[in-house]
């Protein structure tokens, strides 16, 4: 059974920590292209980038803020 708060990807469970982390990557993202919380459709963009991003196993925080960045910049083109 699922634990609330614990998101669920094929490559496995992200737990709390692993979940700020990426959290804090696609807030920092959000701000930095001005993406509001209102815009679900970008914001869910942004996050399939980090997750991504964190699955393949590029984990820093700069990994995870440029998978975001790669989105709206594929989203552009």
């Amino acid at each position: 059974m699922a634990k609330p708060g614990v998101l669920h990807k094929s490559a496995g469970i992200f737990d709390a920590e692993e979940m700020a982390a990426m959290e804090n990557a696609i807030e920092a993202v959000c701000a930095e292209l001005g993406i509001r919380r209102s815009d679900s459709a970008s914001r869910e963009r942004v996050a399939g980038h980090v997750m991504r991003s964190w699955a393949s196993g590029h984990r820093l925080p700069l990994n995870l803020v440029q998978a975001g960045l790669d989105s709206a910049a594929r989203f552009e083109a």
